[in-house]
C-alpha cells in the first residue's frame, strides 16, 4: 500500500472515530484557537474586560492556556475517553465567565454580567454535551452507520 493510501486510510478511519461529540470538540478546538489568537490582538489591550483578565494572567499567557485547551479538545476529538477534553473546556469557559462576572462586581466593568452569563451559559452547554452517548452501534437491521465506535465513554 502506498504512502498516500496509508494517510487516506488512516484519515478516513479517524472520521469515522470522531462521532456527534468529537464532532463537538473540534468546534470546541476552532472557538478557543480563535479565542485565544483574539487575546494577542490591538483591540485585546483597549477592552475593559481584556485589561481585568490582564490583571490576573498576561494576555500572551491566557491565549496560550485559551489555545492549549483548543489543542486538547482537537487531539480528543477521535478518542474514545474525552472527558479531560471536555473538563478542560468547561472549567475554562466557567473561569473566564467569573472573570467577567468578578470583573463587573469588582472593577465597574460595563456589561461584565453579560460575559459571565454568556460563556458559564455556554460551559452549561458543554456540560451537557458531554454526557451524550455516541450512538453508533449498527443496530443489526441494516440500518446506523455501521461503523463508528460502539460503547464509547458517556
Amino acid at each position: 500500500m502506498a504512502w498516500q493510501q496509508r494517510i487516506q486510510h488512516a484519515a478516513r478511519r479517524a472520521c469515522l472515530r470522531v462521532g456527534r461529540r468529537g464532532t463537538f470538540l473540534l468546534f470546541l478546538a476552532l472557538l478557543d484557537w480563535v479565542y485565544g489568537a483574539s487575546l494577542c490582538g490591538h483591540y485585546a489591550r483597549i477592552s475593559p474586560t481584556y485589561q481585568f483578565a490582564a490583571q490576573v494572567l498576561p494576555l500572551h499567557a491566557w491565549a496560550a492556556v485559551w489555545v492549549g485547551v483548543g489543542l486538547v479538545c482537537g487531539a480528543f476529538a477521535p478518542a474514545r475517553n474525552d472527558q479531560l477534553a471536555f473538563g478542560a473546556a468547561i472549567a475554562l469557559k466557567i473561569v473566564w465567565g467569573g472573570l467577567g462576572l468578578l470583573g463587573w462586581l469588582v472593577e465597574d466593568i460595563p456589561r461584565g454580567y453579560v460575559s459571565a452569563v454568556i460563556w458559564m451559559a455556554f460551559a452549561g452547554v458543554v456540560l451537557l454535551i458531554a454526557g451524550w452517548r455516541e450512538n453508533w452501534a449498527h443496530n443489526g437491521n441494516g440500518h446506523g452507520n455501521g461503523g463508528g465506535i460502539v460503547g464509547r465513554s458517556r
